[in-house]
Formats: structure tokens, C-alpha cells, sequence
């Protein structure tokens, strides 16, 4: 029992001096407006647009630097915190929505979950101010009103279905979008005393969610939640990462409500998870209803939350074992401190990865290593003796970028990645636009913005 329990003592310390050195490589992400940097997602990519984005990004690094501040008492960590929220108050438009918050979209607004996620870190963050007697708590917490009531429950709440639209204009139900949307709503209630919006919002997004969850005992299928739903008709994927990103909020909902049924659907969901988790800890970014997999890219960075929901799903009394996912998230670490965003990247639409990794997988994002940052955020604590963390140094790794072997190297001040015969992609870190040049242009030299 003693060596395991030095062994977890020795993981814990780990993965904190991995909290610092990823808050060390934030540091350089940041600019004129808050955090930037290039995008990468399943979705699509955004090279080109790297200035600020108020979007999920800023979920886990407020609340990671939350977390930070609760276990150490250290101010410094409060005041980036409070830095980052004072980003969000200044890119608030009189709309309520918050400027160039569609992460792989941007520039754009309106983007979902991300401007919940925002609400979300505001709040916590305005709880936080309000305990320290700090004035400004009161505006935070106005921030989140005007974009929680001005746009979220105004433009995206059906009142017809009961559910939350994707977009103003796509009617989708999107369960891990209505659950972060739960999640903010619960903080604003936890904030303010204020219960009507658990009712009225709260339980028919979770009943919804419930809905939408495969329940099927002898299937391995049991307990996946469905990616989307437009009207009767559902997608039929189910992505572990976003399923993982739902558990929190049904556990909070029956926190809040006492109905059994969310717990149940968030521990159900868990062991969909731990079903499809491979030996490396990693998860499939897919599975399709006929039970077909797509395993690429398998994310590293987002592995945060799904750590996350573990730990939520054990203090449920479920037996979740996190050490393998705890392991692939460490072996992204990179010397600069950064955070891979993935494995794979190049296998995607049924290819095989090649031995030498995509660009994007080695490409630290910040609206995927806030996630690992407040995991790993929780493991600092103020009697951890931790070595200073210095500047983050230089890196250089070989990569594939469409389709050529190339250098990927970044430093403090810039990023760029060098082909043969000279620079593919180029951007200054803190400028709000990258450099690409494509494959068509390369011949004349001509760099596309």
C-alpha cells in the first residue's frame, strides 16, 4: 500500500510541474486582446486567423488558473485569471456576444458552446471576486447576464421543442453544446440564489440529454450519447470527448435536482467510454451506430476533460482507473511546454498515419490545451515542491505538412514550419494573421494570407 501510495504522490507531482510548464507556454500564446494562436479541429482548421478568440479557450484557463489560486493561495494566479476575464469583458459587443468566439470559425460570433463556456469561466470567476471583496465582481457576473440572456436563452432556446438550437438559424439539438449551456446556468444560479432558470432551462436540457443516450444493456453501444438530433432524426455518432464534456453537467443537474435519472445517464456514459478506451488511454475520436470506429485523430490535449469526467464519475463512487489516459495526456508534453493537440491527424478518412507526424498534431492549440491545463491545474498544490519553471525554450520536430517533410519549430516569439525549400507556414506570435503558402503558389513564392 505504501509504494502505491509514493507512486500517486510521484504522478501527482508530475503532472503539476506539467501545469506549470503549460502556463508558461500560454504566456507566450498571448497578444493585444487575450489569447491566439492557430486552430486545428475535426471539423475544419483555421491557420490563417490567429488573434484572440474568445471561445472555449477561455474555459479552462480561467478556471484553471481558478483552480490554481484555490489550492496554492497564490495571487499571482488570481490576477491572470482576472487578466482573462477583463479579455472577455473588452471583447463583449453590445450584443452580448463576445468578439471572434467561433474557435475553428473565427473571426466570427456567436459561437457555440463557446460563449456558454465563457459565461461559465465569468462566473466562477465573479464567485471568486465577490469572496475576495473585489468590486469588479459584479461587472464579470454582468457580462455573463448580457450574453446568457441576451443571446443563449433569447436567440437559441426553443421554447417549442424545449431544447437549445446549435445556431440561430440550425435547429439541431446538440446535446455536449446544451451541456455546457447547463453548466453555466447552474453557476449563475449558485452565484445569484436565482432558481427559476433550473427549471426552466436546466431540467429540459438534461431530460433532453437523457433522451438522446443509447440505452441498450447488451450493447457495447449502452450509455453513448448522440452527437446531434434534428427533430426525430439522430446522427448516429458518438464522440467520447464530447460525451465526456455532458458527464459534469448531469452530475451537477443531480446535484441540483436530486432526480436519479442524470446520475444514472452520466455513470452509463462513463462506462461507454471506458468500453472503447484503448490500451494507451487514448479514445476513438468516433463510433458510428453499426458500431464502426474512427480512431483518428485521437486527442491528446482534449484528454483533459475526459480526465475530467472521470474524476467527476469517482467521486460518484464509480470505479474509473485514470492513470492510462493521465499517461497518454503526459506523453504530449513537449519541451516547450506546449501540449500536443493529437495523434493522427494524417489517418483521417480511413488513411494510415504515417511514422512521421501531421503538422497538426503536434501544433499546441490553446482551445485544446486549456482542457489539459485545468486537469493538470488541480494537481498544484501549495505543498508541492515544484523547480521553477523557466522560459519555455525552442523546439524543432520533424513533421508531415500537406503531404511534405517538414520542420515544425517554435519558439517564445514565433511559429513556423520549413519545408525543402523554405518556409510553408509562418506567423508571429501576438499577430492577429498567419502567413501560408499553398501548394499551388509555391513555385512563384507567392505567401497567401
Amino acid at each position: 500500500m505504501r509504494g502505491n501510495h509514493i507512486e500517486a504522490d510521484l504522478s501527482q507531482q508530475v503532472m503539476a510541474f506539467a501545469a506549470l510548464r503549460l502556463e508558461a507556454w500560454l504566456e507566450t500564446m498571448r497578444g493585444p486582446g487575450g489569447y491566439g494562436g492557430p486552430v486545428v479541429h475535426w471539423w475544419r482548421d483555421n491557420l490563417l486567423y490567429t488573434g484572440p478568440g474568445l471561445d472555449w479557450r477561455y474555459e479552462g484557463i480561467i478556471l484553471g488558473y481558478l483552480k490554481l489560486f484555490r489550492n496554492t493561495g497564490d495571487d499571482r494566479w488570481l490576477d491572470k485569471a482576472r487578466r482573462a476575464g477583463i479579455d472577455l469583458l473588452q471583447g463583449q459587443l453590445p450584443s452580448g456576444n463576445f468578439r471572434h468566439s467561433c474557435f475553428e470559425a473565427n473571426p466570427g460570433t456567436g459561437g457555440t458552446p463557446h460563449e456558454a463556456a465563457c459565461d461559465l469561466a465569468l462566473l466562477r470567476l465573479a464567485h471568486v471576486l465577490r469572496e475576495r471583496e473585489d468590486p469588479l465582481w459584479e461587472t464579470v457576473a454582468e457580462a455573463a447576464r448580457r450574453n446568457l440572456w441576451g443571446y443563449i436563452l433569447a436567440v437559441l432556446w426553443d421554447d417549442e421543442a424545449r431544447t437549445f438550437r446549435n445556431l440561430p438559424n440550425d435547429p439541431t439539438f446538440v446535446p455536449n453544446k446544451a451541456a455546457t449551456i447547463v453548466e453555466a446556468l447552474l453557476a449563475w444560479a449558485e452565484l445569484t440564489g436565482e432558481k427559476e432558470v433550473v427549471n426552466r432551462y436546466v431540467g429540459p436540457s438534461l431530460d433532453a440529454i437523457v433522451k438522446a443516450q443509447v440505452r441498450a444493456p447488451n450493447s457495447p453501444l449502452d450509455g453513448a450519447i448522440e452527437q446531434g438530433i434534428m427533430g426525430a432524426r439522430a446522427s448516429g455518432r458518438y464522440f467520447p470527448f464530447y460525451i465526456a464534456r455532458i458527464i459534469p453537467a448531469l452530475l451537477l443537474g443531480y446535484e441540483a435536482t436530486g432526480r436519479e435519472v442524470y446520475q444514472d445517464a452520466a455513470l452509463r456514459a462513463m462506462a461507454f467510454i471506458l468500453r472503447f478506451r484503448l490500451p494507451d488511454g487514448s479514445l476513438p475520436q468516433v463510433v458510428y451506430r453499426n458500431g464502426r470506429m474512427n480512431r483518428h485523430p485521437q486527442w491528446v490535449a482534449g484528454a483533459g476533460d475526459i480526465l475530467r469526467a472521470m474524476k467527476w464519475a469517482r467521486r460518484c463512487g464509480m470505479d474509473v482507473n485514470p492513470e492510462p489516459t493521465q499517461l497518454w495526456l503526459l506523453r504530449g508534453l513537449q519541451l516547450h511546454g506546449g501540449i500536443a493537440t493529437a495523434h493522427g491527424f494524417g489517418g483521417m478518412e480511413g488513411r494510415r498515419p504515417s511514422v512521421c507526424p501531421d503538422a497538426r498534431d503536434l501544433l499546441p492549440v490553446c482551445g485544446w490545451a486549456d482542457k489539459a491545463f485545468r486537469y493538470l491545474a488541480g494537481m498544484v498544490h501549495g505543498g508541492n515542491h515544484l523547480p521553477a519553471v523557466q522560459s519555455p525554450p525552442e523546439v524543432e520536430m520533424d513533421c508531415i505538412f500537406r503531404g511534405e517533410r517538414c520542420l515544425y519549430r517554435e519558439t517564445a516569439t514565433v511559429l513556423e514550419i520549413r519545408g525543402e525549400s523554405g518556409w510553408r507556414y509562418q506567423w508571429t506570435k501576438g499577430t492577429p494573421w498567419a502567413k501560408l503558402i499553398l501548394c499551388s503558389e509555391r513555385k512563384r513564392g507567392v505567401p497567401c494570407r
